[in-house]
């Protein structure tokens, strides 16, 4: 059932009297934005999500004024946004920091190029995650021995399993306490570029791991209520159709110009910056933002993690079915009336 109108204009009040908050978003996402090869030293994949997400985001003029919009304007997702910001915000330091001595060793064997710096680390991190059977963040022996793809590489002709494990440890571990760390296994991998070639074999094989243990039955919750998993699938499925019934689509066959867009550009040329204008502007960073998978990808596990933002995206969700519900309204009026204004002027000449 959804919320009544007057709860979601309460929840979605504008201030015009201050732009603190946007102010803040803003801050808050300088603060996060790092280097993508530091973004492969954070521990957590949860964590390395929201930070590609941000990133990409941030590369969408239109996605980034969406989410500001809804931060100043939405208090649930303001709450638990800052409450994600103060975890964030020592985790970018801390990976910049972890960062700047491989990426450095990185740039000389890679003469500099950023983008080899951070498809390198991506591909270490990718090695790393999979080998890391029990998610400790570190690696130790027996992990290591585990992997026949990695052992094949760093195994000498005829030498056996231990002591080639032995080997790569001695020259992996530089603290020497037994456990590889992120860190030191991208140091080994800068040092060894044979490491980089089991990435493919292990991602198949992690592929075909995970694909063996889905059994393929849908989650149930309690009152017959959707799992928020299905629930968000659902909603971005319905924001491409909400793309499509729009005129918003990329394809070039579309004839019809962005309702949206239109309506952007009128109200803008009315200088309107009413509650309106605020949501078409949400609803315009949604569509983009849903092509974008780093976005994508970001908003489904604060969705699926964060209570508070699963209850922000619920109320947004509804407002902007809301939106597009009158958007397309008034799409088929305008249309009747041109196809009236036709007819006549078919009708005058003959």
């Amino acid at each position: 059932m959804a919320p009544p109108a007057a709860l979601l204009a309460v929840a979605f009040a504008v201030s015009t009297t201050t732009n603190k908050y946007e102010v803040k978003f803003n801050r808050m996402v300088d603060e996060l934005q790092i280097p993508p090869a530091a973004v492969e030293f954070i521990d957590s994949p949860k964590q390395r999500l929201l930070f590609r997400g941000v990133a990409a985001g941030v590369q969408e003029p239109l996605v980034k004024r969406a989410f500001s919009i809804v931060y100043k304007d939405l208090a649930p997702v303001r709450v638990a946004g800052d409450l994600i910001f103060s975890q964030l915000s020592a985790v970018a330091v801390d990976a910049s920091e972890r960062a700047s001595g491989i990426t450095a060793r990185l740039d000389d064997l890679a003469e500099g190029e950023e983008a080899a710096d951070a498809a390198a680390l991506a591909a270490s991190r990718r090695i790393f995650d999979i080998l890391d059977g029990d998610k400790s963040g570190g690696l130790d022996r027996d992990e290591l021995l585990a992997s026949p793809e990695l052992l094949a590489l760093v195994r000498e002709d005829g030498g056996e399993d231990g002591a080639a494990v032995d080997r790569f440890m001695e020259l992996a571990d530089e603290n020497g306490d037994g456990v590889i760390s992120f860190v030191e296994f991208a140091n080994a991998a800068a040092i060894q570029p044979r490491i980089g070639l089991v990435d493919n074999a292990l991602s198949a094989a992690l592929l075909s791991s995970s694909l063996s243990e889905g059994d393929g039955k849908k989650q149930k919750m309690r009152f017959g209520r959707k799992p928020p998993e299905e629930r968000f699938e659902e909603m971005l499925e319905e924001c491409f159709k909400w793309e499509k019934d729009l005129g918003c689509g990329t394809d070039e066959k579309d004839v019809e110009e962005c309702v949206v867009d239109v309506e952007l550009e009128k109200e803008k040329e009315d200088g309107d910056d009413g509650d309106d204008n605020r949501l078409l502007q949400v609803l315009k960073g949604a569509l983009v933002g849903a092509r974008c998978t780093p976005v994508v990808d970001a908003l489904k596990m604060c969705y699926l993690d964060y209570s508070p933002l699963r209850l922000g995206g619920d109320i947004i969700f509804k407002l902007l079915k809301r939106v597009v519900a009158g958007e397309i309204r008034k799409k088929n009026s305008r249309r009747r009336v041109s196809c009236k204004m036709v007819h006549a002027a078919s009708s005058f000449g003959a």
